[in-house]
């Protein structure tokens, strides 16, 4: 689901960061210079070594780099953002195949848009947040959240629709929702934005100077007091990264998977906080059309837990563009259609929520996250009993090996993203 706005140690974000702090201070920020090669990887050793190019990534390397540390940042793609991916090529207009929507005025990826001098729109629809819910007695350590809602008298039909866009609630942990607000989370009221042009445009001040290096598979990570070496497959072969500290901001998917070996391996606390967590699935349909198809007031459709979709209206202008997202189990069950029945559902959903017929679009494309296999999955949800399992995960090893984000903090926006790895980098600078 859409996580609040906070630091991995649950405060509220304040109007003005530490970022801004050192934008103003004087760094210069513009175009991103990215690297691709592998030779000037060999025979050098850096300060820190990040695994994963996403808004993780990116930030904790730009907040060491601005505090005066060497960093190199392995990318497996061959591109930046992780699930920030904007398509540029489908349509007239960028389509966000990943990450979507600034939520609310107080999030710190603003500090980002004001750096790009990108053009911002308000997401409109209708649906009125509903009134918080009366929760009078804490929640049980391995109680999932609708047990702990149905204990608490909590009618189902004001329990929030968290399914909309993570898992049913059944799946959820009790206290991670309660100490996290995410109960409450849909009955504020906030405003969502669309960065025009693209959310993408929000990365070049992040990766601006930094030595990135795209279609770097990482498949070890040695590790020890002494520093670390990564083992990448490269666009040249087999290369070896050699650094003091490693910052590894993976999804919780690939974590799962094994897909990136640690020796040794992880003490048992992280590898079980990587077991009981759980990752959720999402796919996004688009559709262009050559005609309006959208209601003219609204922005939104299908924000209710019975349609099964969400639909975004991208563009009113000729083409139209829309998206129907999916989440969860209706994710998995589309993932398993053909991709021509998948559209097709998708399509007669729309119909139905428009309450009309609609014509075939001109053109379509998706992206499924859970068969991305640098994502295994969209983003994380923690489970009954393992409220603890981020923190246990986000605890640094033998001062050299950290983790960020999500798996780390729970947290699964854009801005938590762009928080959590300066806040984890913070961290290792603080400790020397």
């Amino acid at each position: 689901m859409t996580a609040d706005v906070r630091h991995s140690d649950g405060r509220a974000p304040g109007p003005l960061s530490r970022r801004s702090l050192l934008v103003g201070g004087g760094v210069l920020l513009g175009g991103a210079a990215v690297a691709g090669g592998t030779a000037a990887l060999r025979g050098r050793r850096w300060d820190v070594a990040v695994v994963g190019a996403g808004v993780t990534g990116l930030s904790a390397a730009r907040n060491l780099v601005d505090h005066g540390r060497s960093a190199v940042v392995l990318e497996a793609r061959d591109r930046i953002g992780g699930q920030l991916y904007t398509d540029h090529d489908f349509s007239s207009i960028p389509v966000e195949l990943g990450a979507g929507l600034i939520h609310g005025r107080e999030a710190y990826t603003w500090e980002l848009v004001r750096e790009a001098a990108a053009e911002t729109v308000r997401v409109r629809h209708g649906n009125g947040a509903p009134e918080p819910l009366d929760t009078p007695g804490p929640p049980r350590e391995d109680e999932d959240a609708a047990a702990y809602l149905r204990r608490m008298g909590v009618p189902e039909e004001r329990w929030p629709p968290v399914s909309i866009d993570n898992e049913p609630l059944h799946r959820w942990s009790a206290v991670w929702m309660s100490e996290y607000g995410l109960f409450d989370w849909w009955s504020v009221p906030r405003e969502n934005f669309r960065v025009v042009g693209g959310y993408d445009r929000i990365l070049p001040p992040l990766a601006h100077d930094l030595d990135v290096r795209l279609s770097h598979v990482v498949r070890r990570v040695r590790w020890s007091g002494r520093g670390v070496t990564l083992t990448a497959q490269g666009p040249d072969g087999t290369v070896e990264v050699r650094a003091d500290r490693c910052v590894v901001t993976l999804p919780i998917g690939v974590l799962k998977a094994g897909d990136v070996v640690f020796d040794p391996p992880l003490p048992t606390g992280h590898r079980d906080a990587v077991e009981s967590l759980d990752r959720t699935d999402a796919l996004k349909l688009v559709y262009e059309f050559d005609r309006p198809v959208f209601p003219t007031d609204e922005d939104v459709l299908g924000w209710d837990e019975d349609s099964g979709f969400v639909f975004w209206c991208l563009s009113r202008e000729d083409p139209e563009v829309v998206v129907a997202w999916a989440a969860g189990e209706n994710a998995r069950r589309l993932s398993d259609l053909d991709p021509d029945a998948r559209f097709a559902d998708g399509l007669a959903a729309l119909a139905e929520a428009l309450g009309e017929d609609v014509p075939e679009p001109v053109a379509r494309t998706t992206h499924d996250w859970a068969g991305d296999v640098f994502s295994r999955g969209a983003y994380l949800f923690v489970p009954p009993g393992a409220h603890d399992a981020p923190a246990a995960l986000g605890a640094p090893l033998e001062g050299v090996l950290y983790f960020a984000g999500e798996p780390t903090t729970g947290e699964n926006t854009v801005d938590g993203a762009y928080a959590g790895g300066y806040d984890t980098t913070d961290r290792l600078l603080a400790e020397g």
